[in-house]
């Protein structure tokens, strides 16, 4: 189905040329977006996290292939952008700006995972409202989707679990790599849990993960000691079973 856009025009009657009170008419016109139809139509929101740990909330308008607005903690930032699909669940685009990232959405393609360049890493849900406040608890339970390291080609894309339970994830992927995320910390007004990891292969690292809105996705990082940028990490887009 192809998808529209509600642009609202003003009109304004001028009371001197009319000769009556002034009137204002709102036309709504539809208009079909350009380029090809990626699903990710409509208003996303979420939190984000940037290369220094400092929280915001991020704010994307899709139509199409186009980001067509951002906002970042309410304010627009007049970047927008375009999109591409690049595998199973996986995006790639580049900001106006000229940032690139990178996309892992669940196949609903209600939540998504993003990751750019400088590190800056969101989750957002389509169509969310505002950010409800978390707890500990709220991880607890089995997840299931994708993960995504390196150039995140396809072979470097696969399906992965997690249980989580009293601030620890335990995952593994489907070639049987193994990691446990712990928790200690928690920004309970973004959602965002911090700790650190330890993997089937006896690396250590640093651990992050982002919950969306409605508490049914979970967006996750892990980092090895010594990493040099968002290369370097392995990333999971997980949906609650």
């Amino acid at each position: 189905m192809a998808a529209h856009l509600k642009i609202a025009t003003l009109l304004l009657a001028l009371a001197a040329l009319a000769g009556c009170d002034s009137e204002v008419d709102v036309i709504v016109v539809d208009v079909e977006c350009t380029g090809p139809d990626l699903g990710f139509d409509g208003r996303w929101f979420g939190a984000m996290e940037d290369d220094a740990g400092t929280l915001f909330t991020l704010e994307w308008e899709v139509c199409g292939d186009r980001i067509t607005r951002e906002y970042v903690n309410g304010f627009a930032s007049s970047v927008s952008g375009d999109l591409w699909q690049t595998g199973a669940g996986t995006w790639e685009g580049q900001l106006s700006d000229g940032t690139w990232f990178r996309l892992l959405a669940d196949p609903a393609r209600r939540h998504l995972v993003m990751v750019n360049d400088l590190f800056e890493f969101a989750v957002l849900e389509r169509g969310a409202e505002g950010l409800p406040g978390w707890f500990f608890s709220d991880l607890d339970g089995q997840w299931s989707g994708r993960e995504a390291y390196g150039d995140w080609r396809p072979a470097y894309v696969q399906d992965t679990w997690a249980l989580c339970g009293a601030g620890r994830c335990d995952t593994v992927a489907a070639d049987g790599y193994a990691a446990t995320l712990f928790f200690d910390v928690l920004e309970e007004d973004f959602g965002m849990y911090r700790g650190d990891f330890v993997d089937s292969f006896g690396d250590t690292g640093l651990a992050g993960a982002l919950m969306s809105p409605d508490l049914l996705f979970l967006g996750t990082y892990i980092c090895p000691d010594g990493f040099g940028g968002p290369w370097d990490c392995t990333f999971s887009a997980l949906s609650f079973d």
